[in-house]
């Protein structure tokens, strides 16, 4: 038994650089020589020197690589629809509040009624500012909140 120890670790270590080696060169296949690129493709232009090729991509340019990308750092796309959107008015509405009681029932509405809010806390007063392009929206918020004794302003929001 103590002879299949001895062998069993040498054994593994072999096994595992084995397959190492052919996992290697079977993701890393052989380039195909310069030499054999120009007997297959007669009609590629010769690489420029360095001096009369000024970068990268003109290089990849000239010797006709395949299988190249260029990088896109960009991309616009420009719809014409034929139709005029007139821009939609933004509506501010600004909850200032004075206990948690009341964020709590202002978060319970807002839930309701899918707005999203930011709530600014200033030493001890909290305000909930709501931007949104629906004034009925905001209109029946102010109106459930005013049942529960909270004051809020709306306001059309003007964009600078």
């Amino acid at each position: 038994m103590r002879r299949y120890a001895y062998w069993l670790f040498p054994i593994i270590a072999i096994g595992v650089a084995v397959f190492i080696v052919v996992f290697m060169v079977e993701i890393n296949p052989v380039a195909p020589t310069i030499g054999q690129d120009v007997a297959l493709d007669e009609t590629a232009k010769p690489i420029a020197s360095e001096e009369s090729s000024p970068g990268w991509i003109n290089h990849f340019n000239i010797s006709n690589e395949q299988e190249y990308f260029y990088p896109v750092n960009e991309v616009r796309i420009e719809l014409d629809d034929n139709e005029t959107h007139s821009k939609a008015q933004q509506y501010h509405l600004v909850v200032p509040l004075n206990n948690s009681y009341e964020f709590f029932c202002l978060k319970q509405e807002l839930k309701n009624s899918n707005l999203s809010y930011l709530l600014n806390q200033d030493r001890g007063t909290m305000t909930v500012l709501i931007d949104s392009t629906d004034q009925t929206k905001l209109t029946t918020l102010v109106a459930k909140l005013k049942t529960y004794q909270i004051s809020a302003t709306l306001s059309s929001l003007k964009e600078d």
